[in-house]
């Protein structure tokens, strides 16, 4: 991490400079969190299945755990919106002494709101991937569908992978008033106190009646991603970490050997994974977030589809859903399964494009007449 730092400790000389906040290298990792995503959603969960396609068994257990390694791209995200609201705020409050909640709530509706709400209506009319039932639709819009799904379960629609959007924005809600009310000391401990209470959470959902959906959409649950994010940004001081390249390679290693391992415990939401996999996956990410935050990795393709993710994961069920219903059963061969795969991710990139064109982007630019704190440009 950068020298000279302490956590609950902002020495003046320790502040950034410069009103301004942008890494193009989380972008590249916002898209790989999408494409662990993807494969989670894409690849069949059963190593039966690949038997199917004439594949050795030792293939489709593999496979099996890459699906489960893919699921952990959500507490990428998550750890990397914890980091990145709080440095941005930080710098806010360093730059012109306060932080101005009214324009933090409006930048984060024109960047959320366009695309969140259009996709809402869009499945609770349209017959494509499953509509979305009116509770869980009423629930989205007063932004508490996660637990709608923590209670009810997921809603059989495309729609239904919102309850993460959901989640973050009760997040956005809550603690930039901890930044503009709290002193230093206070938001250090309230950060500690969301990743305990996440642990002690997930430590009596372990002794219940566990299912696929007890845990992820559960805010209380998932508060050690964010609360990770926040403790970096709050020991980095709105800094980037500055290591040498062979601790960042260890920092790889170190993440994903986590993640690999908790996604082979993960393959079933038992208690053991409950209590084990998942803070083991918040430190795994955590490792790859401080290995890839800082270096001077920009690959414009890359960097370019990190812009465009929130598209890419909102679309992806949809893609998903309708090229599997356009090319009927996906069973059959390993080609036939390899063209609706590659099919679906293709769709999935020309409506997230489509979407950060023509419907994001205006948004986006009135966003940025409001922001103190540029950050990425549009």
């Amino acid at each position: 991490m950068a020298t000279g730092t302490v956590i609950g400790v902002e020495a003046t000389a320790s502040r950034p400079s410069k009103a301004s906040f942008y890494r193009p290298e989380l972008d590249i990792l916002r898209f790989f969190a999408f494409f662990g995503i993807f494969l989670s959603h894409s690849l069949p969960l059963d190593p039966a299945i690949y038997s199917r396609y004439q594949l050795p068994h030792w293939f489709g257990q593999s496979m099996e755990v890459i699906a489960a390694f893919g699921r952990f791209g959500i507490t990428l995200f998550f750890v990397l919106s914890g980091y990145l609201i709080t440095t941005l705020l930080l710098r806010e409050r360093w730059t012109k002494g306060d932080v101005d909640l009214r324009a933090f709530y409006f930048r984060r509706a024109l960047r959320i709101w366009p695309l969140y709400f259009l996709v809402l209506f869009l499945a609770l009319i349209l017959p494509w991937g499953g509509r979305l039932p009116i509770p869980y639709f009423l629930g989205y819009v007063l932004l508490v569908g996660n637990w709608l799904t923590t209670i009810w379960g997921a809603p059989a629609s495309w729609a239904s992978i919102l309850w993460t959007i959901a989640m973050v924005q009760q997040f956005y809600l809550f603690w930039p008033l901890v930044i503009k009310f709290f002193s230093r000391n206070a938001r250090l401990y309230v950060a500690i106190s969301m990743v305990l209470l996440a642990v002690v959470a997930r430590l009596y959902l372990a002794v219940g009646a566990l299912s696929s959906y007890t845990v992820y959409p559960d805010t209380i649950a998932e508060l050690d991603s964010i609360g990770v994010g926040i403790l970096c940004a709050l020991a980095l001081k709105g800094s980037v970490p500055e290591l040498a390249i062979g601790k960042r390679l260890l920092l790889v290693y170190t993440g994903f050997v986590l993640l690999l391992g908790c996604a082979y415990l993960g393959r079933v939401e038992s208690p053991l994974f409950v209590v084990i996999g998942y803070p083991g996956a918040v430190v795994g990410c955590l490792a790859l977030f401080l290995a890839i935050c800082g270096t001077s990795f920009t690959a414009r393709p890359l960097v370019h589809l990190g812009k465009i993710s929130y598209g890419l994961y909102v679309f992806h069920v949809l893609a998903l859903r309708m090229m599997g219903s356009a090319m009927g059963s996906k069973a059959g061969t390993p080609f036939r399964f390899l063209v609706y795969w590659c099919g679906s991710l293709l769709l999935t990139l020309a409506l997230a494009s489509a979407s950060y064109r023509w419907l994001e982007t205006p948004f986006l630019r009135i966003k940025q007449r409001y922001t103190t704190v540029k950050s990425r440009p549009v």
